[in-house]
């Protein structure tokens, strides 16, 4: 690097922050007599200077520059400000050896030895904050330190450290003071002592401390084995309303509930009136104890769910997932036979006793399909052909014909499929015939085929061109879908080779490639998708990448795209970027831009100034993202 001493004169004498700054920058390249000038510049006037110094000199102590070991020789010469009284330098100091202090444990243990308490408070500091390293052995000695605040941070370092054979020195030190006690019970629960747990126990019953009593079962609850439990409950019949509720989730975050002491309320209270994490834990006990009492408790927060919210699914799986673990089958039914829950409340209810396939709850839930809430009926509706019982099949064949609504028409049509009964055909099939929305007709086309697949498709020939397409889209029979291939109507074809393109199998993909030879480019567009819906990457999908038809050369740049490797799509696609048809540019531009990396934002860059108006402004989109 150049001369040393012109650089540390620039950093010390500089009337220019920027160039102190430069120089303590480029100090950090250099070797040890850099680290004194560097510790001076901590002490400049401009704050980007003293940032500077303190990276250069973490880099000098991290590397192996110097003759000798560069941690210890950084971290010797920094401690110095350690002992500083502008608490700046002193905190930058930490910051310094935090970084460097695993490479020098022994400069860092001849602190543990200083005078001053306030020194062996932050090398005990340190030491929990760096840890690798560094022997717990080194720091049992300090639990019996003059001082309060070292005792407890040498209790807080043996915790960090996992040091488990400070446990039996800890157990002792719960004799101590509160504040260092404090700290020895954080000690214990981060060492899982469960060897503590008694002792643990007679300080709960003998501390008149509110903290050192919150913080004993804060303890025992993250020791978690059953060992805690005994302690916990003998200290239950004296704690404080708040304590119960500690030492109920303890409980119960370690399994072990058991009945009487009031227990069974202090969960209802913890699920009624904490916050979600609390709520949680309060679903653990409802499931190990199959708590029927907080049914309507979960059954009043699912309904007071904002759907909108980013984990409501997260929340209702909860609750629901509860309740299929317990017995509320007879007291959800009670709730919605007495019909006082809101909608919401209602439809999670009802959802509920669909996935526990109730057959108690069939006579409630055929009322409830005359509901005059549309999502109370699909609700009812979606659970009657979970619970799949015969009684039902009127009633639905009745909302799939007659409802004046779509979704619920559909969600009784589902219903009828899943239930499988012979006598719902004939309804639905005449009900195909003069239907005329798409997502209904694929809607009855799937409960028939569940029904009865061999009847259905006995007629296939004979079903208008709605129907076909619709069944296009659902199979992954290769036979069916090379006869609908066949049809006369176009959009059904497109439908049949889209769908081959789904299966995949090689015979899927031989038919696909027929097709691309064909001479009506509608089907030859749909044989491309195919292909990219297939992942198949040929050369087949090259050619037509020079098609004289421009709408071919698109398709198949959105194939290559779904189906190619990186490295070939640069090669096939960055030719495109010329093409004369500014939708192929775009799509070639989009497809080049998922790949990213400075190769590819560097041909991009190059096409800048295309003279299409639109594809500029895809190039410009693309290049900011990359």
């Amino acid at each position: 690097m150049k001369n040393i001493k012109q650089i540390v004169f620039k950093l010390l004498n500089d009337p220019d922050p920027s160039i102190r700054r430069k120089a303590a920058e480029e100090l950090a390249h250099a070797d040890e007599k850099a680290v004194y000038p560097l510790i001076k510049a901590l002490k400049d006037e401009n704050t980007a200077v003293q940032e500077a110094a303190m990276q250069s000199l973490i880099s000098l102590g991290n590397e192996n520059r110097f003759l000798i070991n560069s941690g210890e020789v950084v971290t010797y010469m920094v401690i110095p400000l350690l002992r500083e009284e502008e608490a700046y330098l002193r905190n930058t100091a930490i910051l310094i050896i935090k970084e460097i202090g695993h490479r020098a444990p022994e400069v860092i243990y001849k602190l543990l030895k200083d005078k001053d308490s306030d020194i062996r408070k932050f090398a005990l500091d340190l030491i929990a904050d760096i840890k690798e390293g560094f022997d717990g052995a080194r720091i049992l000695p300090l639990l019996k330190d003059e001082n309060g605040n070292v005792r407890a941070a040498a209790a807080h370092a043996l915790g960090e450290l996992g040091y488990k054979e400070a446990i039996p020195i800890l157990i002792e030190c719960l004799k101590d003071e509160e504040w260092v006690v404090f700290y020895v019970l954080q000690a214990l629960a981060q060492l899982k002592a469960e060897e503590a747990s008694e002792s643990i126990g007679e300080l709960l019953l003998s501390t008149d401390s509110l903290l050192i009593k919150a913080e004993a079962i804060d303890t025992l609850g993250k020791i978690g084995t059953e060992k805690v439990a005994a302690p916990l409950l003998k200290y239950f019949p004296v704690a404080t309303k708040d304590e119960k509720k500690e030492i109920v989730k303890a409980l119960i975050r370690i399994g072990i509930i058991p009945d009487g002491q009031g227990l069974k309320e202090e969960i209802l209270s913890i699920f009624a009136e904490q916050e979600w994490e609390e709520k949680l834990i309060a679903l653990k006990a409802v499931k190990l104890l199959n708590l029927v009492e907080a049914v309507p408790l979960i059954v009043e927060e699912a309904g007071a769910l904002d759907p909108s919210c980013f984990d409501y699914e997260e929340k209702i799986e909860a609750l629901q997932e509860t309740l299929l673990s317990i017995d509320s089958e007879d007291e959800l039914i009670s709730m919605i036979e007495k019909n006082k829950l809101k909608y919401r409340a209602k439809a999670f209810v009802i959802k509920v006793l669909g996935k526990l396939r109730s057959k108690k709850a069939v006579p409630v839930l055929i009322k409830l399909l005359e509901d005059i809430k549309r999502d109370i009926r699909i609700a009812s509706a979606k659970a009657l052909g979970e619970i799949g019982d015969k009684e039902v099949l009127q009633p639905l064949i009745k909302r799939s014909t007659e409802d004046p609504d779509a979704n619920v028409k559909k969600a009784a049509i589902e219903a009828l499929g899943m239930i499988r009964v012979p006598e719902a055909y004939e309804p639905l099939y005449h009900l195909l015939e003069k239907e005329a929305y798409p997502d209904i007709i694929e809607a009855i086309v799937a409960a028939l085929i569940s029904i009865d697949q061999e009847r259905f498709l006995k007629n296939l020939k004979s079903y208008k061109k709605e129907v076909k397409q619709a069944l296009a889209g659902m199979t992954y029979s290769i036979d069916i879908l090379n006869m609908l291939s066949q049809c006369e109507d176009k959009e059904v074809q497109k439908a049949a080779i889209y769908g081959l393109g789904r299966v995949a199998t090689e015979e899927a993909i031989a038919k696909i490639l027929e097709f691309i030879k064909s001479d009506a480019l509608e089907l030859k567009k749909a044989a491309i998708l195919a292909l990219g819906e297939a992942n198949f990457c040929s050369d087949v999908l090259f050619q037509c990448l020079e098609d004289e038809d421009p709408w071919v050369r698109y398709y198949a740049v959105k194939s290559i795209s779904k189906a190619c490797a990186p490295e070939i799509l640069m090669e096939k696609l960055i030719p495109l970027l010329d093409d004369p048809f500014p939708p192929v540019v775009i799509a070639t531009v989009e497809a080049l831009g998922e790949i990213g990396g400075a190769q590819v934002y560097d041909i991009l860059a190059s096409k800048r100034e295309h003279p299409h108006r639109e594809v500029k402004e895809k190039i410009e989109e693309v290049l900011q993202k990359i």
